[in-house]
């Protein structure tokens, strides 16, 4: 099947149980392959453009008034993902992605770090599972970060439509709550790994020895390493100590 025939069955695949409307179902295709081209700004009056639309209407319709829910897209995502790329080895990555926004009323939106840049910036932040096998990688599951300076205001809330049980979480604890679905929905998968962002935090590390799900997550080089008889020492002295005393040639870095 061609890479266009097999990203129409996808679309109407996932169309059809997301709307019940046929309007929405037949805007999705575009909006779709209108966020996969090559435009400049991808406002809806551009995707528009550039797909045929007279007006940026029927895009704007689909995000802001039609009804649908983002959890039914998410299972749709997820079954075509393992339906594909899923194997009894498979791989769960925790990351955060960025976008980078010019004014305050996204939801989430301020001054935090960004990791597309690497340095502080007006954005919003959003924890990710990806899956990662021999056959491909692909996004599986999200969450938008929500500061505490939102979750704390109700005003700003109430503007933006924040549901009210959305509280302040820490990301490793949405990245806890997306672990918690795809166990529930049985992900194959072997390990989780991400970077020290998440290895450094105990509650994740506890959640995957309660749950047996095995983690290589990369830590801090000051995070205290506690003994089996007690006491303890930061991760990077013991890693000094070990390589001072070992054979050099015996280890290798990897990506």
């Amino acid at each position: 099947m061609s890479w266009d025939a097999e990203l129409t069955a996808l679309t109407e695949r996932i169309a059809g149980p997301l709307f019940n409307r046929p309007e929405p179902r037949s805007t999705f295709p575009d909006l779709v392959r209108s966020l996969l081209a090559d435009v400049p700004r991808k406002n809806c009056w551009q995707l528009a453009d550039h797909i045929g639309h007279i007006k940026a209407y029927r895009f704007e319709h689909l995000l802001n008034g039609a009804k649908w829910d983002a959890d039914v897209l998410r299972d749709q995502v997820r079954s075509y993902v393992l339906e594909h790329l899923g194997r009894p080895d498979g791989v769960l990555i925790a990351d955060d992605t960025s976008a980078i926004k010019q004014g305050t009323k996204s939801v989430g939106v301020t001054r935090q770090y960004c990791g597309l840049t690497g340095q502080v910036e007006n954005c919003q932040v959003m924890p990710m599972l990806t899956y990662a096998s021999d056959a491909g990688h692909a996004f599986i599951n999200r969450r938008l970060y929500l500061p505490e300076s939102w979750a704390n205001d109700e005003q700003r809330r109430k503007e933006a439509g924040v549901p009210a049980e959305l509280v302040f979480a820490t990301k490793p604890a949405l990245v806890i709550d997306m672990l918690g679905e795809e166990i529930a929905a049985g992900t194959p998968f072997r390990y989780l790994c991400g970077d020290s962002g998440y290895g450094r935090d105990p509650d994740l590390r506890s959640f995957c020895h309660d749950q047996q799900i095995g983690y290589v997550l990369a830590v801090p080089a000051d995070l205290p390493l506690i003994a089996v008889r007690g006491g303890g020492e930061p991760v990077g002295h013991l890693l000094d100590r070990l390589l001072a005393h070992g054979n050099p040639a015996v280890w290798e870095r990897r990506s």
